[in-house]
């Protein structure tokens, strides 16, 4: 099992490396690209893809809720998911990328059901959770930037299944969401 957060994105960015090395002019962690937004200057991954005679510029926002002892703290890594994929939308609306990436896997359910939430409860990533292209993704007082989002965001969770009326992670192991797009040319269904 991996430890953390920083080792998913320096394994994903091994493979990834490994698979397009020819392609690949730039890789780097931690890129400052954000001078003042919620919850940090940095960008988890940023890499320079060559396609087509052209320089296409990939950001990545990774989190990894990873239940050890204890459980993480749901509300405020809800909140933390919903705030990468808005910094993503900045970002590719800002021109700093041209396309912009999420990725989650976790080993707790509570990100993948719908729960009756009390905190935070317009920051939603259970399974089947949607945001529109062109709707205001959510925000509060601590993640205060209103970003409208550019594609269709679908919460689409692997290895999950439906028991007793909630989605539970199969087998004890971990879930992974279907990664998440954000361009600007086109909106995904």
């Amino acid at each position: 099992m991996i430890s953390s957060e920083k080792s998913v994105v320096f394994n994903f960015a091994w493979e990834f490396f490994q698979e397009f090395e020819q392609y690949i002019t730039l890789i780097d962690f931690e890129t400052n690209l954000f001078e003042d937004f919620s919850d940090g200057q940095f960008l988890d991954l940023f890499i320079n893809f060559k396609m087509d005679n052209k320089i296409v510029r990939i950001g990545i926002e990774f989190k990894y809720p990873n239940k050890k002892k204890n459980g993480s703290n749901h509300t405020e890594t809800r909140q933390k998911i919903i705030n990468d994929i808005k910094r993503l939308d900045w970002l590719v609306e800002n021109k700093k990328i041209d396309i912009g990436c999420f990725l989650c896997v976790t080993n707790e359910k509570n990100y993948i059901h719908v729960a009756n939430l009390t905190k935070a409860a317009n920051f939603l990533t259970h399974q089947g959770q949607k945001y529109n292209a062109k709707d205001w993704l959510p925000f509060n007082k601590k993640y205060k930037e209103q970003v409208m989002s550019l594609t269709d965001i679908v919460f689409d969770w692997k290895y999950v299944s439906l028991k007793k009326n909630k989605y539970c992670i199969d087998d004890n192991k971990v879930s992974f969401l279907e990664p998440i797009f954000i361009t600007k040319e086109s909106t995904h269904n």
